[in-house]
């Protein structure tokens, strides 16, 4: 199973991608996290010590262009899998495996255009060399990985919410282009709930735009807290409000 999880900045998208990754190792999967931002925070997230020497960033060295015809070609992962894991994956807790695209070097070098691309070539050839475990994508906070098909071979896609009106906006432009690209489950996942006032607004909007809510993610202080203090937020407090949805919603991710 290959999920991404998209959303415009500050939703909460990280802390989601990496505590689902948390607890669905817990219930007994293997679990492949791909940071796909190219301003990198899903480790901490993980509970990979923040000291810890990471190794080294994917990069467009693992794909290759391949000629299809005279005007016609692709690109692929020239890669064995298990030997991008060995040399560009970093162990987290509770049986997950990271692996991160390269950040810009300096300002001014130019788009991430490569970044995306080895980003989706990765989850494709991924399709049957981790067909038991499974795959989040913690994506980048804009469009732009929307706009490049970076996520088109996942299964599900996950927008996350919060209830004002330009994130509920933006999650409905990352639910339209999502479809665009052919990914079949496409939902929300409401973030940040304070009040029935504040999941009804969600409700409504998203019923609007046909858009289903996977689950309804209570607003929690000690996301803030765990932050400050540079640690994951299930480390910091198991029975979180923020944990125990989401351990809810990996017990229904696995079963259907």
């Amino acid at each position: 199973m290959k999920i991404a999880i998209a959303g415009k900045g500050g939703v909460g998208k990280t802390t989601i991608s990496g505590t689902l990754c948390r607890v669905l190792g817990q219930i007994g999967n293997k679990v492949l996290a791909i940071d796909g931002d190219p301003n990198p925070n899903l480790s901490t997230v993980l509970g990979i010590d923040k000291d810890a020497t990471p190794p080294p960033r994917l990069s467009t060295d693992i794909i290759e262009r391949v000629e299809e015809g005279e005007k016609s070609w692709r690109f692929q992962v020239k890669m064995p899998f298990d030997e991008i894991l060995g040399t560009y994956g970093q162990n987290a807790p509770d049986n997950i495996t990271l692996l991160m695209v390269g950040a810009p070097e300096k300002a001014g070098t130019g788009c991430m255009c490569g970044s995306h691309t080895v980003v989706r070539e990765l989850i494709h050839s991924a399709l049957t060399a981790e067909n038991q475990g499974i795959m989040v994508v913690d994506t980048e906070a804009s469009l732009e990985h929307m706009k490049r098909g970076t996520s088109r071979h996942v299964d599900k896609i996950f927008t996350v919410v919060e209830p004002y009106y330009r994130s509920l906006e933006a999650a409905s432009r990352f639910a339209k282009m999502a479809r665009e690209l052919g990914i079949e489950k496409v939902e929300a996942i409401a973030n940040k709930v304070r009040t029935k006032e504040d999941e009804q607004a969600i409700r409504d909007y998203c019923k609007k735009i046909d858009l289903p809510i996977a689950v309804i993610i209570p607003f929690d202080e000690q996301v803030t807290d765990a932050d400050l203090r540079g640690v994951s937020v299930m480390d910091y407090d198991k029975d979180a409000k923020v944990v125990k949805a989401l351990e809810g919603f990996a017990k229904e991710l696995v079963m259907n």
